[in-house]
């Protein structure tokens, strides 16, 4: 092979490599999705009603994970979610004011097949978020209420994820037998 034709052939292999890829249904776990990039086992997961309003957030979170294009799709799945959150103060003055704040957020979470109600799945997730307390209590109030957000949708793609990779080997076991 001359120096000049290495190229072509580093190309040709390379493009041979992404058909090949393309071509068995591969796609990043971790890739963002769009609505028009969805997977119908994971919209098969009905997301039951989460109490309060960081389970709310939560449980919209989940639906748009699963199923960004908001399709019908025959429920499969039941996904049933305990959510716990915490707030600890952090940063202790003298005086026992407090200059920050973490909030953990924890989530335990079970499949349920719809059919036979039997779980076949059980996990759980958890993810901590911090925030600067001040003396205006409005800022500090929002700033909580971000920081939760942002712990509530971490949860929420760390659940979407380990959802995604149970349908999968969903997949592979009936194609193993």
């Amino acid at each position: 092979m001359s120096w000049s034709s290495a190229p072509l052939a580093r190309r040709s292999l390379l493009a041979l490599a992404a058909l090949s890829l393309a071509s068995c249904g591969f796609r990043p776990l971790y890739a963002p999705r769009g609505p028009h990039d969805w997977d119908p086992a994971l919209a098969a997961i009905s997301v039951a009603p989460i109490r309060d309003r960081p389970g709310q957030i939560l449980e919209l979170a989940l639906r748009e994970n699963l199923n960004p294009a908001g399709l019908s799709v025959p429920t499969r799945w039941r996904l049933l979610t305990q959510l716990h959150v915490s707030r600890a103060d952090l940063g202790i003055q003298r005086n026992a004011t407090a200059t920050s704040s973490e909030i953990t957020v924890s989530a335990s979470y079970s499949l349920v097949d719809a059919k036979s109600g039997r779980t076949v799945y059980a996990n759980s997730s958890r993810a901590i978020s911090d925030f600067n307390q001040i003396t205006d209590a409005y800022a500090t109030q929002v700033a909580a209420d971000d920081a939760r957000d942002r712990a509530l949708h971490e949860v929420a793609q760390d659940m979407s994820v380990r959802m995604a990779v149970f349908v999968s080997q969903q997949r592979i076991k009936p194609a193993a037998r």
